[in-house]
């Protein structure tokens, strides 16, 4: 099951409940709504969230500390007035910016990203020098490889094993894995910079980019802002 925080007003919180509700239509999911982030701060204490939609107002140095930079595993959605002049330079694949007269669109419009964030807490197993091992989705950065091993960089450290990277390719789409090299795959929401040949993810690491990746990355998310 997937948790969704809502520190927003409710005509908003309507809208937004009605779109995740056409997204995750066969899935559980449930949510709270929040009008105020102590509020939601004090649940936090006793509940784990996978998803937090906040009002424009909440975008301060201060509650971006204590929810989005505290919480990197997690998806945020900004709903906006004016998207590019609350987005900025924010290159964060997992902040969205939302405008608030199209939130239904909008957020069909993500609908993939989502879907990935539910299944982000299931496991990929592997048997790594004899010990099998778990890892859930979200605890993965990127994978990377050399010959014919798969290396997995993690919170958990570095494991690998011998596996082709167009199967994982294939098996990770799901999961919010981006092909962005043919030697490396990411978890496109730990992406917070994008550059002319790498990428740059959450833990500071910085992935090659190939030219032809970005291309067709690029032009799969000029399609997604054109429904």
């Amino acid at each position: 099951m997937i948790k969704v925080a809502l520190l927003e007003y409710e005509k908003e919180s309507m809208e937004v409940v009605f779109s995740l509700a056409k997204v995750f239509d066969t899935l559980d999911w449930t949510f709270r709504v929040f009008t105020k982030a102590s509020e939601l701060a004090k649940r936090m204490k006793v509940e784990d969230y996978q998803i937090f939609v906040f009002d424009e107002v909440f975008k301060t140095p201060r509650l971006e500390s204590v929810f989005v930079h505290d919480h990197p595993s997690a998806l945020f959605i900004y709903l906006c007035k004016n998207v590019l002049a609350v987005k900025g330079n924010d290159q964060r694949n997992r902040v969205l910016y939302i405008d608030k007269a199209k939130i239904r669109q909008q957020i069909e419009n993500e609908r993939e990203l989502l879907l990935s964030q539910y299944h982000q807490s299931e496991f990929y197993e592997l048997n790594y020098d004899g010990i099998h091992v778990r890892l859930p989705y979200q605890d993965i950065y990127y994978l990377d490889k050399m010959e014919k091993m798969i290396y997995f960089h993690t919170r958990k450290g570095e494991f690998h094993e011998r596996a082709n990277m167009a199967d994982l390719e294939e098996r990770l789409a799901d999961f919010g894995f981006l092909r962005v090299h043919v030697s490396y795959l990411v978890n496109a929401k730990y992406i917070v910079g994008w550059f002319k040949d790498e990428v740059e993810l959450s833990n500071g690491d910085k992935v090659p980019l190939s030219r032809a990746q970005k291309k067709k990355i690029l032009a799969k998310q000029r399609s997604k802002k054109t429904i």
